[in-house]
């Protein structure tokens, strides 16, 4: 299986839309970024604002599901259903391997590629350009703490959503397909949310333990230990539940 990672990892490096991807994630958090450190952009009641980093304003985009979809589902398109078109899906399963290490090792794969591109390049622009631009200041023991505990349990996240899209990638096979049914799905996610989500009580208790709704548990300003424990343990039996459901199915699926 190792060798699958290294492979899979061989892939990554190389991909194109990797990395076309990574320029247009990196250019348009470097610019929301900066139209909010010089004000243009002005952002109000922000969780940011309330813990003394209205520079990080611009990051508020990181919770939103349509935002970070379309930046992994757009990677799956062309990382994992890629495999499938040029067939090497199927030679990787010719050569003996074992489909559930296949599934694994590109789902490994394809989650560190997610939190590159949705996590760790916004983060770092944004920390580049405060201390670029002269706000070194808000970077105290309390805002650092808090940055510290909000985007690590956002990586978490991000591995459990990534689980999902590998599973939906794999069934769906086209990378067209693949966008479609993610982006379709956060819509109705939000519909969902705004129109069930008030109104029925077992809908509400569903909707507070998943991780879409984890989302805006992990940023808040404050959050106890108990939180903590329960949004991790939610990102981790999602990832796992996902990851094997993902290894039944694709042991079972037609690989042409």
């Amino acid at each position: 299986m190792i060798n699958l990672i290294k492979a899979e990892l061989f892939k990554l490096k190389r991909n194109h839309t990797f990395w076309v991807l990574i320029g247009v994630v990196a250019f348009v958090y470097a610019l929301a970024n900066y139209l909010v450190i010089i004000d243009w952009w002005q952002m109000n009641n922000t969780v940011f604002l309330n813990v003394g980093l209205k520079e990080y304003n611009a990051m508020e985009m990181m919770k939103l599901p349509l935002v970070f979809n379309l930046i992994i589902s757009t990677f799956a398109g062309f990382f994992i259903n890629a495999d499938y078109a040029t067939g090497t899906v199927k030679n990787q399963v010719l050569s003996g391997n074992k489909r559930r290490h296949i599934y694994l090792a590109k789902l490994i794969v394809f989650s560190l590629g997610s939190i590159v591109t949705a996590v760790m390049l916004p983060v770092i622009t944004a920390i580049s350009e405060t201390l670029l631009l002269g706000y070194s200041e808000i970077y105290t023991s309390v805002t650092v703490v808090y940055l510290l505990r909000a985007f690590s349990l956002y990586t978490f996240i991000i591995i459990a959503y990534s689980s999902i899209v590998m599973l939906i990638a794999s069934l769906a096979k086209e990378s067209g397909k693949t966008i479609i049914i993610t982006v379709m799905g956060t819509i109705i996610l939000y519909i969902f949310e705004m129109g069930f989500v008030p109104k029925y009580e077992i809908v509400r208790i569903i909707y507070q333990n998943s991780i879409f709704y984890q989302i805006y548990e992990a940023f808040r300003p404050v959050i106890t230990f108990n939180e903590i424990g329960k949004n991790l343990l939610i990102s981790v039996s999602t990832f796992i539940i996902m990851a094997y459901c993902g290894t039944m199915i694709f042991r079972r699926l037609e690989i042409k």
